[in-house]
C-alpha cells in the first residue's frame, strides 16, 4: 500500500497525510491536521 510514498522516500522526501473535516469554513467550523510517519512506516487496519 505504499508504492507512492516509497518513490518519494528513495528521493529523501518525506511523505505528510492530511484529513480535514467540518462543513467548511462558510457553513460552520473546520478541522484540518496533517502527520509525518518516518520512512518505511506501513500502514495498519484495525482488526490485521
Amino acid at each position: 500500500m505504499t508504492e507512492f510514498e516509497e518513490r518519494f522516500w528513495r528521493e529523501g522526501l518525506l511523505v505528510a497525510g492530511v484529513d480535514e473535516a467540518g462543513r467548511g469554513p462558510l457553513a460552520g467550523p473546520v478541522v484540518a491536521a496533517a502527520v509525518i510517519l518516518p520512512p518505511g512506516t506501513e500502514p495498519f487496519l484495525d482488526g490485521d
